[in-house]
């Protein structure tokens, strides 16, 4: 469940306001993102070529580092990670974080989701920030920026595709959150709307609020305008969060979206 970086995509709003020389980064970023997470939500491989696939990468990230990368993809990040000192754990991370969907995984607590969302999302994240780049924030607080901003972003992906997880037999919401809600993954798995459905969903909506204002929190302000493009990813991601809200969680049968329109209008407002 990695975020996608084609032009229909709300990460591609973001691209468009850096140097070619950052897009071209970003972008092999991006490229790697997506075959690694294509691997395991492609839908056609047996799950043993696709750890089989796995292991050749977190191979190639070893070789990547001395640089001696063998693959094009791999190939394309030699020199950003050059350029912006990208270390290698996020991309053995966002790895691990996409080898779970491979063992069906289903998370019990908050905390183990965020593990996993740690992994396709916040990786990213991290990436991400060291092409962007910063000054004044500390490391730390700017780590815990990305992968808060990559929380937030997974869970608002999380939520608008419940329905569209369930036809892959794959639950994400935490499974103690359901039974608060006086829900059931029985009852989930049936698609059966309801007031607990809804305060399950609400409570899932809160928590995403919360990421995306703790990440927010983080940054020193004389860095923000190097972070804008991730601002604007967040005005979008967020936008669409509240559509979903406003909508009354309609998730179990449809995937909310965002017109162009209303995506270009909350990008104009981060910026």
């Amino acid at each position: 469940m990695a975020p996608r970086a084609e032009k229909k995509s709300n990460f591609f709003l973001g691209f468009l306001l850096l140097p070619r020389a950052k897009r071209e980064a970003l972008s092999a970023v991006y490229a790697y993102c997506r075959l690694i997470d294509d691997i395991v939500d492609d839908g056609t491989l047996p799950r043993d070529e696709a750890r089989r696939r796995l292991d050749f990468w977190r191979e190639e990230v070893e070789r990547l580092g001395r640089g001696e990368a063998t693959h094009a993809v791999s190939r394309n990040l030699l020199k950003p990670i050059a350029d912006y000192k990208i270390p290698k754990e996020p991309f053995l991370e966002m790895i691990r974080g996409c080898a779970l969907d491979l063992d069906g995984a289903r998370y019990e607590t908050a905390a183990d989701l965020e593990n996993y969302m740690r992994g396709v999302a916040s990786s990213v994240g991290i990436m991400c920030i060291h092409i962007f780049g910063w000054s004044h924030t500390s490391r730390e607080a700017m780590y815990e920026f990305a992968t808060t901003f990559g929380y937030a972003f997974q869970l608002t992906n999380i939520i608008r595709d419940v329905g569209a997880d369930l036809e892959m037999g794959r639950v994400y919401l935490p499974l103690s959150d359901i039974r608060e809600a006086g829900y059931s993954v029985d009852r989930l798995t049936r698609r059966e709307p309801g007031p607990d459905f809804e305060r399950l969903m609400a409570g899932q909506y809160q928590r995403a609020k919360s990421y995306y204002a703790r990440a927010r929190s983080q940054v020193d302000s004389r860095d923000r305008p190097g972070l804008l493009p991730a601002e604007v990813m967040a005005h979008v991601y967020e936008g669409l969060l509240d559509e979903i809200k406003d909508e009354g969680f309609r998730v179990l049968f449809q995937k909310t979206s965002l017109p162009a329109h209303r995506k270009l209008a909350l990008a104009l407002r981060a910026w």
